[in-house]
């Protein structure tokens, strides 16, 4: 409003050095001001603010969002999402969102507003909340630019490609490339050259789903490209094909610097990065804490085809470098390869895993050899660390000897950490764990809270119901 700012300012700096100009008020209010004084000026001031304004004219309304013909749950199932909208336990959201998904249910329009502010700066929330919103995902995108990630509902029509957005247009490259990866192929051939060094980079990742032979030629193009990140992106997509030439070539340069000798895995460090190597993806700056040329080795094995290479290797010595180099990079091969096989060996041998996690690791395992391995690994790595990296919900096997762990272990608070992971992370078949009936105590402790949050998730999926 006009002139209330001047009142403000000389209400704080005082009239002596900020002397009142009423004139500078809306007309209306000088009118009523007469001889008053500034109180008087700001109480009229506050009244005209609050009184609102001359509505506008000639607008045209909004067109109306399309219907939905999901039903809706019962009404004790959506006062739960307001709590968990309004504060309460909102780290359950997700999962009711989910729950409620994976039912049939839909959720109250009026909420949606809500859910998509709570995903805006949350990218795991938005597949959720595009589902909930249904057909009034695009709706509610126009009237908020802050809501724009719910135009990816809208992925179908080919000319989002052409002429959608950016977000439209990587909707519609990953949907087509899960449909036909060929159609997705070709049709990032045509815009290829056109594309920002950026653009290519985030295309090009999607090239990850329904990798082939067929992708190849497209890729290995892109190894010459004129920006880094798409010349390192298209390597680790080539480093993942079977049979690629960029795998034998990348086995060739592991043969020149190992050699496997009478049981002893003797190795003969680069001396220096190749024009090729470089072409490859091979990084010539080392991070620190590891040498350049052992740096160097390192991504040469990391990047060769583990059918190359023997899972007994891990367990056997090493020679002309550390042990150390050698498994950080059979787990990086074991992680982009998901190998069953070398991830059991590597967490046998308590291998280093570098950059990685044995939690990465062990979620190539199949979910029912979880819980041997947790016992074992738990000797020498963090439980709550090993645990906290796996994906959730847990198998019902790791959730239970968890639970299991934490009803025996009182109230001490070492065990605090691992009972706010294991409260998000137990599924829904073992929510009603003996431990939700065992008394808890006035205090707020750690065993409190694990106990009200799992109650409070195990009602959530009978509303549900």
């Amino acid at each position: 409003m006009k002139g209330w700012d001047g009142l403000v300012s000389s209400a704080l700096l005082g009239t002596d050095r900020r002397p009142v100009h009423f004139e500078e008020l809306p007309e209306h209010i000088q009118e009523r001001l007469g001889d008053g004084d500034l109180l008087d000026a700001a109480a009229l001031a506050t009244v005209y603010k609050r009184a609102g304004r001359t509505p506008l004219r000639d607008l045209e309304p909004m067109p109306a969002a399309a219907g939905e013909d999901r039903p809706l749950p019962r009404p004790v199932a959506i006062r739960r999402l307001a709590a968990m909208l309004g504060g309460f336990q909102t780290a359950a959201l997700g999962e009711w969102l989910r729950a409620a998904d994976e039912r049939g249910w839909g959720v109250p329009p009026e909420h949606l507003p809500a859910l998509a502010d709570h995903a805006r700066n949350r990218a795991e929330f938005r597949p959720l909340v595009i589902a909930a919103a249904g057909r009034r995902a695009t709706w509610l995108a126009d009237l908020n630019p802050e809501w724009k990630f719910l135009h990816a509902a809208e992925s179908d029509d080919p000319k989002l490609w052409s002429h959608g957005n950016a977000l439209q247009r990587r909707t519609w490259l990953r949907k087509t490339r899960a449909q036909d990866p060929a159609a997705a192929l070709e049709a990032l051939r045509e815009v290829w050259p056109t594309e920002s060094a950026a653009t290519r980079a985030e295309f090009l990742a999607l090239l990850a789903e329904g990798l082939s032979l067929t992708d190849e030629e497209f890729l290995e193009a892109a190894l010459d490209d004129r920006a880094k990140d798409v010349r390192r992106g298209a390597a680790r997509l080539l480093a993942r094909i079977p049979g690629s030439r960029y795998g034998d070539r990348m086995t060739g340069r592991l043969w020149s610097h190992l050699v496997v000798s009478q049981g002893v895995l003797a190795v003969d460090l680069p001396k220096r990065v190749s024009a090729s190597m470089e072409r490859d993806g091979i990084d010539s700056q080392n991070p620190e804490g590891i040498g350049k040329r052992a740096w160097w080795f390192l991504q040469i094995v990391a990047n060769t085809p583990l059918s190359v290479m023997d899972p007994a290797w891990p367990a056997m010595p090493v020679e002309g470098c550390a042990p150390e180099i050698l498994q950080a990079a059979w787990t990086e091969a074991a992680v982009r390869e998901r190998s069953r096989t070398w991830a059991r060996e590597l967490l046998t041998a308590n291998a280093s895993t570098g950059g990685r996690s044995a939690a990465e690791l062990l979620r190539i395992l199949p979910a029912d050899e979880w819980v041997r391995a947790v016992t074992a690994l738990k000797e020498t790595i963090d439980l709550t660390e090993l645990v906290g990296r796996l994906p959730v919900p847990w198998p019902a096997s790791l959730a239970s000897m968890i639970l299991d762990q934490l009803a025996a272990a009182g109230t001490a608070r070492g065990w605090a950490r691992l009972a706010s992971v294991a409260a998000r992370a137990v599924p829904a078949d073992v929510l009603d764990h003996p431990i939700t009936r065992e008394p808890t105590g006035e205090e707020d402790t750690w065993r409190r809270r694990l106990v009200e949050t799992l109650i409070f998730r195990r009602e959530l999926y009978e509303e549900l119901s």
